[in-house]
């Protein structure tokens, strides 16, 4: 066999092998993914993570009060605070306004 039918048989058998894969794929579960996603949701907007940025929060006032901060700085701050806690509005509003 010439290197080059051999390059074509290679070709065929792998076209062959990804037209099986989606009767593979079909057969799996996500749950583990799925709780693995949760509990990082879970976690991220917990007591401990609103006391944190609390303190993240408070130590920004007393920046500004010396006169210390960078506003570039206490934006960043202040968008992630938004983005953690309001992650859940704005996915909804997004999937919602979709139609899904």
């Amino acid at each position: 066999m010439t290197p080059r039918k051999a390059s074509y048989t290679k070709m065929f058998g792998l076209l062959l092998a990804l037209a099986w894969m989606p009767v593979v794929v079909y057969a799996q579960d996500i749950a583990p993914i799925s709780g693995t996603l949760t509990a990082i949701q879970s976690f991220l907007q917990s007591t401990a993570i609103r006391t944190l940025a609390a303190i993240a929060v408070i130590a920004l006032g007393i920046l500004a009060m010396m006169g210390r901060m960078r506003w570039a700085w206490a934006g960043s701050i202040i968008g992630g605070i938004v983005l953690i806690f309001g992650a859940n509005a704005i996915v909804s509003f997004f999937t919602t306004s979709a139609g899904s």
